[in-house]
């Protein structure tokens, strides 16, 4: 990905959520930084789909235990820990547990995948369109073709989670979290997380 790409998916993701943004009191869009890092350090592949040389949505998907890629993996891991201990974000510990709250598979589901999609974001402005459709169906074949079997996806109510059911993937898994996205006007309320199950053995990948 290159600076440019970044920095377009660094605007989607700043347009899209708060990140912690509010609660850790961070300054600027730093938030929005460490997401993208963190992105960059799961994933095993991260395709783009762009209009007029502008990245307009992204998709990937992390292989658990993947030895794929550990440099650059491990770059962006020290990116991320430079960026949270930055002066910018005046509450630390607020946005570590924020990422924590958003990191809610439980135990038992720890091992029942192996991988999951690490992230799907379309800009706003085209969404409806079947761009998102698109990139989900594309990686989910090149996660096939890496013969990976059962994919998780986290997804909650700030997102348009409704979209995985009409694709065939199926909710197994919902957890309140006490403190998410805040409100238009910055107020902290809860948010429901979710997780989808999508198996790869038994699916179609045209694009109809």
């Amino acid at each position: 990905m290159t600076l440019k790409e970044m920095r377009n998916v660094f605007d989607l993701l700043d347009n899209e959520w708060d990140l912690g943004k509010t609660i850790s009191k961070s300054r600027g869009k730093i938030c929005a930084w460490v997401y993208l890092f963190e992105i960059l350090e799961e994933s095993e592949i991260v395709i783009m789909e762009k209009e007029n040389n502008k990245v307009i949505g992204i998709c990937g998907y992390a292989k658990w235990n993947s030895k794929k890629g550990l440099i650059k993996k491990r770059f962006y891991t020290l990116l991320k820990k430079l960026l949270i201990h930055s002066p910018f974000i005046n509450n630390k510990k607020a946005l570590i547990k924020y990422n924590e709250d958003y990191d809610y598979t439980p135990k038992e589901l720890k091992n029942y995948f192996d991988g999951e999609i690490s992230i799907l974001i379309v800009d706003e402005r085209f969404r409806g369109k079947g761009v998102g459709k698109k990139l989900l169906l594309k990686i989910l074949k090149i996660a096939k073709n890496d013969n990976m079997k059962n994919l998780q996806i986290l997804t909650d109510q700030s997102c348009n989670f409704k979209f995985y059911e009409k694709l065939n993937c199926t909710k197994i898994y919902e957890k309140i979290i006490p403190e998410g996205e805040p409100d238009k006007l910055g107020n902290v309320k809860s948010d429901i997380g979710y997780i989808y199950e999508k198996k790869l053995n038994d699916i179609e990948y045209e694009n109809k």
